[in-house]
């Protein structure tokens, strides 16, 4: 009874670590709709109005620290050029 206790508890581990190493090894892919979330769409409409690279860095840098967070999370960086190449390339096309 123990033994195969021990053994489900093993083969669920295991199970539990593949499928973890699985979803970290998924890319994540950074889309219009993903940008528009984290930034808020009051801060799209100020970056779109905005007439150049500094602007946009001070509208980024002023976001609360949880949207800074899940901004570097989405772009898995935390460089603001990639933020920066990320808008233009998404949002400002």
């Amino acid at each position: 009874m123990q033994a195969g206790l021990i053994i489900g508890v093993g083969v669920m581990i295991f199970s539990l670590a593949f499928i973890f190493m699985f979803l970290l090894l998924i890319p994540n892919k950074v889309t219009k709709e993903k940008l528009i979330k984290i930034i808020g769409e009051e801060n799209i409409e100020k970056i779109k109005q905005a007439k150049d690279d500094e602007e946009i860095k001070e509208i980024i840098r002023k976001l609360p620290k949880r949207r800074k967070s899940k901004l570097k999370t989405l772009l898995e960086s935390q460089d603001i050029r990639d933020v920066l190449k990320a808008l233009h390339e998404h949002v400002l096309k």
